[in-house]
């Protein structure tokens, strides 16, 4: 593995996460063997990297979102590595000041 283990990042709820790439040397797939990405965000894999993509939908308060990546190389061997991403709610109620 190249990316280390742990948080991938903090990301507001219905925001773009851009792409994050996860890299691991020799992977010829990946895929999500526990947990769960955020509503909206994909893993799509290519040669040695994965990438995250998406919108987050779906996110009502503060969550963490914890998985686990599989790699996968040519010849079966199969590395897994855990990560996280963070989903922050912004304030929904709004205040009322009277004089």
């Amino acid at each position: 593995w190249v990316t280390s283990a742990g948080s991938l990042g903090t990301f507001a709820a219905g925001a773009s996460v851009g792409t994050i790439t996860i890299t691991c040397t020799d992977a010829t797939s990946f895929s999500i063997t526990s947990g769960a990405l955020p509503g909206g965000l994909t893993l799509n894999t290519a040669a040695t990297n994965a990438t995250i993509t998406g919108t987050e939908s779906g996110a009502t308060s503060a969550t963490t979102y914890n998985f686990t990546v599989t790699a996968t190389d040519a010849q079966g061997q199969t590395s897994d590595r855990a990560f996280s991403i963070a989903i922050t709610v912004g304030i929904s109620n709004a205040m009322r000041f009277d004089a």
